[in-house]
């Protein structure tokens, strides 16, 4: 990182924003910040720590930080840094918060980032400035910018702490790999015990078991094939039997639908003259016949029509005469009518003035109590007004005694984690005793076998490979004695001029003569079967070994990990209780905060209730309000309904024409009303009866005028319809004449019938051709089995028979398929059973190399070495200069223990702690360790230009130490590193080619001058 500038307005003593050009300083390769002690030298760093990780070593988030570190005189603070990080691009952080309206209460802090692009400044998501300056906060204080009290820090750690830092700064977990290799130690072992128990599983399989089971399968098939040739003969020998049965009961069938179709010849012949006869008949009769019938029903049409034409003409004549005679009595009223209607609208009026009137006196009703009630309302919401005040009194007071809920809130998320915590911590003790005693029980079980720990598997091992050398020793035994006796029993059995079954000469000169072996096999058997019992426990008994051993490491790893949680819950534990920040509480006692807790909720209580009642006393003081100008809206509304009634009344007066309404004000108004009624319902009518009368005279006498020319029309129709009539029956009396029937009764007969002529047709002509088709099957039939018999029983036998053979086949078939089966199974399973065992070969060597590895891994110890060499190197890297600056009387080096020593070359080499050295010489190691442990993280982040700034130390020094200090420092530029230094001393001022001091003003706080301004 290389500082470019900073301001600072309003943080600690800095009142007014004062702003520190690092490019001048940065560019002299030494320079110093200066001032008097309390000046606000030290504020610089802790503003750059400050704006880039929002810590700072002085204070902390439950100490109020962000007032405590505001300037009293100032309302704001602001820090804007900006800087190169170690790629040289170009970042801005900025630090912001202000005073609230309360002295003692501020805003949040708020910290943003950006970064310099194309021209300006683009915003950063984080401003966490970790991963653009590739240093945590707490190594960036130790490598970068050094504080005052943290300077030999480093050198002071113990050997683990500085371990843990040299892991962390120089990422060396990545050397820990003993969790990698115990995971893969755990993954092997776990394949190896997987494939031990697969290759149990393939004791069985052998090349010897390989042979066996495929000499039986080529017996099986050939059987087989002698099977299925039997079964083809006595098939083929059953189907030509069927197919003759098949053959004679097909001329059966034949036959009788032969014989069907004769019976049914008779009715399909009648059927054939009948429609003929239909077809003639319906060709001649049927269109006249139809006409003949149309004509008779048209003429009864015209005859009825033509008598009720001249009924109705009748009917409408005398109507007329009446309805003419209602007219003239209604001529009289229809005269008078408009008069009338001027008195319904004169009483219409009459009503309307009387309901008015009444209305007024209504309105002027509801006026009053208006008037009232606007006065009651206005008293009330006067009340309400006093009554708001002394609740906003009540509730002011109460607010001032509530605590910030986020203090509570914050308190109570404490005493739950730390209540989690130790319900874990319990439960991590159950949960170890009870797989303590899981693994005790096991362990017991396994002392029990009474076998030795260490070398089971090989016991086991060794005692299998000599029971089963010693039961092939047993069956090589047991197979000579099985030939020895097979020998003897042919030996007994030959006789001269007999081929012997061994060489087949017949000629047997020196028969061997055999002793009786049967005693010898039956012990022999003996022997292997209980060989075999014996392996059959060894192995039973090695199973429950690995079953124990499997559960056994299985308890040892959960406890192993419950150790292990058990700790992390410890330091979690631990963290958890440094958080503890509030001094109004107790750690060990959360009933203070319940107490309090409770006090504070039922102040919340109270303050809600009279919030509550403010609010409901401000909803009814908004109610009254709109109340009071409702009843301010009413009465004028009402006032101007009141004049809108008498301008209404005195124009309904103006419009009267006929009537006067002095004869009709002291009058009921229903009895107004039933006048003005009856009198409407008269004039409606009498209007509706007269124009009703004169619609239906000119609608009568229309209709006269129609129905005369009407019956003219008819009377002709008649005529026409009865000569045509008369043809029509000439031409059919001709008809009937010319092909001999009596009379129209008979053909109507004939064509009642309704024949559907083509489908019955087609009905005959198919009948004629089944009749042909059947005779010629039957011929066929016949030739098919001419000079043949068939007898059902051969069948039968035949049946029986082609069963036997097909059971036979198909049982010979399945044993085939099962030997077939069996078989292939058996070679898969020898190629898996090869290639389990070069996978099991491959991983024990696997497990071998690991363990070693293991070995090399554990308890971090090969971290822990790469620690001391890296230790080592940064030692002998400060080493260049704290040699120069103690004139080679001292140098540093590395315990076993990881914790740096001194050499004190005036005393024969020897080796001392470094607690022994002078303030100092404890200032010169530190600074050559610090400007070493910088060069070497920033070397990592590749850094152009290495920056290192420190407050402290220069007063420790004489002023030969100082120059040789200051001269360490100098050489620094000749090899781009840069170098601050903050001191109060004022000679180290005059050697230094750039500086800034910072003077503290009474009036306006700490002010930054320039030297070279």
């Amino acid at each position: 990182m290389l500082p470019l500038k900073l301001s600072i307005t309003g943080l600690y003593s800095y009142q007014k924003t004062q702003t520190i050009d690092f490019e001048e300083l940065t560019n002299a390769g030494l320079f110093g910040i200066f001032g008097a002690v309390g000046s606000g030298k030290s504020s610089v760093l802790e503003a750059i720590g400050f704006v880039l990780y929002g810590e700072t070593d002085r204070l902390n988030k439950a100490d109020k930080r962000a007032y405590n570190m505001l300037n009293l005189k100032s309302d704001r603070a602001n820090i804007d840094f900006e800087f190169f990080n170690y790629e040289e691009r170009k970042f801005k952080f900025v630090a912001d918060w202000k005073r609230k309206k309360r002295f003692e209460e501020t805003t949040t802090i708020e910290r943003l980032a950006y970064e310099w692009k194309d021209g300006q400044w683009i915003p950063l998501t984080s401003a966490d400035a970790t991963v653009i300056i590739g240093l945590t906060y707490e190594n960036f204080r130790r490598t970068i910018i050094i504080p005052q009290g943290k300077f030999n820090e480093f050198l002071g750690l113990k050997g683990k702490e500085r371990s843990d830092m040299m892991k962390e700064i120089f990422h060396l977990e990545r050397f820990d790999l003993s969790y990698k290799v115990s995971a893969l130690q755990k993954e092997t072992n776990s394949k190896l015990d997987f494939l031990n128990g697969e290759l149990s599983g393939f004791e069985a399989i052998s090349v010897e078991a390989i042979a066996l089971l495929e000499n039986e399968a080529l017996t099986a098939v050939a059987e087989l094939h002698r099977d299925k040739v039997d079964l083809s003969l006595i098939e083929k020998e059953v189907n030509e039997l069927a197919d003759l049965k098949t053959k004679f009961e097909d001329l059966e069938k034949k036959k009788s639908h032969l014989s069907r179709l004769n019976n049914e010849k008779v009715a399909i012949d009648f059927l054939e003259v009948e429609l003929n006869l239909f077809e003639k008949t319906e060709r001649n009769f049927k269109s006249n016949l139809i006409t003949l019938k149309t004509e008779k029903t048209a003429l009864e049409k015209a005859k009825e029509n033509l008598n009720s034409t001249e009924n109705q003409k009748k009917l409408i004549l005398d109507n007329n005469i009446k309805t003419q005679a209602a007219l003239d009595v209604l001529q009289s009223d229809f005269e008078t009518l408009e008069n009338s209607k001027y008195k319904v609208y004169d009483l219409q009026s009459i009503e309307k003035v009387i309901v008015a009137k009444a209305e007024a006196n209504i309105i002027d009703e509801k006026i009053k109590l208006a008037k009232a009630l606007f006065l009651e309302s206005d008293e009330k919401e006067k009340g309400l007004a006093a009554k708001l005040g002394t609740t906003q009194i009540q509730l002011v007071d109460a607010k001032k005694n509530r605590l910030d809920p986020s203090i509570l809130l914050d308190v109570g998320a404490w005493y739950q984690r730390q209540l989690y915590l130790t319900t874990n911590l319990e439960d991590n003790d159950k949960k170890k005793d009870v797989f303590q005693t899981n693994l005790n029980s096991k362990s017991a079980a396994f002392q029990l076998l009474k076998l030795p720990v260490e070398s089971w598997k090989a016991f086991f091992k060794t005692k299998l490979e000599t029971l089963s050398i010693e039961k092939e020793k047993a069956i090589e035994i047991r197979t000579k004695l099985l030939v020895s006796k097979e020998l003897s029993h042919f030996a007994d059995n030959l006789h001269d001029g007999e081929n012997c079954p061994l060489c087949g000469s017949q000629e047997h000169p020196n028969v061997m003569q055999f002793e009786n072996v049967v005693n010898h096999l039956e012990i022999i058997s003996n022997t292997i079967s209980d060989l075999q019992d014996e392996e059959t426990q060894i192995n039973l008994k090695k199973s429950e070994c690995e079953k124990l051993e499997f559960e056994i490491t299985h308890f040892q790893d959960e406890l192993g990990k419950i150790i292990l949680e058990r700790e992390r819950i410890e330091y979690e534990q631990k963290i958890h209780l440094s958080k503890f920040v509030w001094n109004d509480f107790d750690v060990q006692n959360s009933q203070i905060f319940e107490l309090k807790k409770t006090e504070q909720q039922v102040l919340e209580k109270t303050i809600i209730a009279l919030e509550e009642n403010q609010n409901e006393l401000r909803k009814e003081q908004y109610t009254i309000a709109l109340l009071l100008k409702n009843h301010n809206a009413a009465i004028s509304e009402l006032e101007s309904k009141k004049a809108s009634k008498v301008g209404s009344i005195e124009n309904e007066l103006s419009q009267l024409k006929v009537l006067s309404f002095n004869d009709y004000e002291a009058a009921a108004l229903a009895s107004i009303q039933a006048e003005k009624i009856a009198l409407q319902t008269k004039n409606i009518k009498v209007e509706q009866d007269y124009n009703l009368l004169q619609e239906v005279v000119a609608r009568e006498k229309q209709e006269l005028a129609t129905l005369t020319g009407v019956l003219a029309t008819i009377q002709l129709q008649v005529i026409e319809s009865e000569k045509a009539l008369l043809q029509t029956q000439k031409i059919i009396e001709d008809l009937l004449a010319e092909h001999s029937f009596s009379s129209v009764e008979e053909v109507r007969s004939i064509l009642i019938k309704n024949w559907n002529i083509e489908a019955e047709k087609e009905k005959v002509k198919l009948f004629t051709v089944n009749l042909l088709t059947a005779i010629n099957s039957v011929l066929e039939g016949e030739k098919l089995v001419v000079g043949k018999t068939f007898d059902g029983k051969i069948l039968e036998q035949k049946t029986i028979q082609f069963s036997a053979f097909q059971l036979k086949y198909e049982s010979q078939l399945g044993k085939v398929s099962t030997l077939q089966d069996n078989l292939e199974r058996v070679k898969k399973e020898f190629i898996k059973k090869a290639d389990l065992l070069a996978q099991f070969d491959v991983l024990k060597a696997r497990s071998i190399n690991l363990q070693t590895l293991a070995n090399m891994f554990n308890a971090s110890g090969f971290v822990n070495y790469v620690s001391s060499i890296y230790l080592q190197n940064l030692a002998d890297v400060a080493n260049v200069r704290f040699h120069r600056m103690t004139k080679n009387q001292l140098s540093l080096t590395i315990s076993n223990s990881n914790e740096f020593e001194v050499i004190d070359y005036l005393n024969n080499g020897a080796s001392r702690s470094v607690k022994t050295l002078s303030g100092g010489q404890g200032f010169q190691a530190s600074l050559c360790l610090a400007l070493a442990l910088a060069e070497s993280v920033q070397s990592l982040n590749k850094n152009d230009k290495n920056f290192f700034f420190i407050d402290e130390g220069f007063g420790t020094q004489d002023p030969d130490s100082i120059s040789v200090v200051f001269e360490t420092l100098q050489s620094l530029y000749k090899e781009n590193r840069i170098v601050g230094i903050i001191s109060h001393v004022a000679e180290l001022q005059e050697r230094i080619p750039r500086s800034i001091n910072v003077i503290k003003d009474e009036e306006k706080g700490s002010v930054v001058s320039e030297s070279w301004n």
